[in-house]
């Protein structure tokens, strides 16, 4: 059978075409391959610990290989490509209370950069009765560290066993100290002048500020919030102003639209 040769020059073309893309498809899942069984050199792991305002160095760079080892029985070096997965180490460790966020992704020289996003403490309870721990700005626990101390907000007294369901718990004194933590955290005059919360056998609350030695009486610590620190900042904007921080021995923030101040 004759074929004409428009015809024939159509068909090698087609055939040269195909040919040239299975051969193409053929070499890219033989690099794949090959790259799946490279394994990460000694100097293939890079872990980045971000930075956050407070510089929180609750966890380090051996931290979060000794978490790696501890679940995977192996820190990634040494590793074929092909057995590393990633979604599955971002999720083991952001199981850690210290580990907000982490990211985890392999470049194109097959070397695995892992980012650690640090929890941020707003505060550090100790209950006279139970361990002292951190919460963070969500309200999540965070153990103490051997290693670092976090300068922030310390709420002492009489708080309670730590329950893992306090936010749902409306009269968990916990709960309703978060609540005041949170507000003065928001607000960097309140967060840079008090040091200390303490919490009463009442559920009552004491404000101890950093400059000064008053007593500042804040009642319940859910209850008037916003209310009570406009009361405290008129007042200090008006009497303290005026006639010095050691003038008084104590505020009381506790009655309703008034402040009640005890002069020495």
């Amino acid at each position: 059978m004759n074929v004409h040769p428009a015809r024939m020059k159509w068909i090698v073309k087609r055939l040269t075409l195909v040919v040239t893309s299975l051969a193409m498809l053929l070499l890219m899942m033989a690099a794949v391959q090959y790259r799946n069984k490279s394994v990460v050199a000694e100097d293939g792991l890079s872990i980045q610990i971000v930075n956050n305002p407070l510089q929180n160095k609750f966890i380090v760079e051996k931290n979060v290989i000794q978490i790696l080892f501890k679940e995977f029985r192996h820190a990634i070096v040494g590793q074929p490509l092909e057995l590393i997965d990633i979604q599955e180490i971002e999720a083991v460790l952001e199981e850690d209370m210290f580990i907000q966020d982490a990211d985890v992704y392999i470049d194109a020289f097959n070397k695995v950069h892992i980012s650690i996003e640090q929890r941020v403490p707003i505060a550090r309870i100790m209950d006279e009765e139970a361990s002292s721990f951190y919460l963070d700005g969500k309200g999540k626990r965070v153990r103490t560290s051997a290693d670092f101390t976090a300068r922030v907000l310390v709420v002492t007294g009489k708080i309670g066993q730590f329950n893992p369901n306090y936010r749902s718990i409306e009269q968990n004194r916990l709960n309703q100290i978060f609540q005041l933590v949170k507000y003065i955290d928001k607000h960097p005059f309140w967060k840079a002048q008090f040091e200390q919360i303490h919490i009463d056998s009442e559920g009552e609350v004491q404000l101890i500020p950093k400059l000064g030695d008053q007593i500042i009486y804040f009642g319940q610590a859910n209850q008037n919030i916003v209310d009570k620190f406009k009361r405290l900042s008129v007042f200090y904007k008006g009497g303290l102003a005026y006639e010095g921080w050691n003038k008084y021995k104590s505020i009381n923030l506790a009655y309703a639209g008034q402040v009640v101040a005890k002069k020495r």
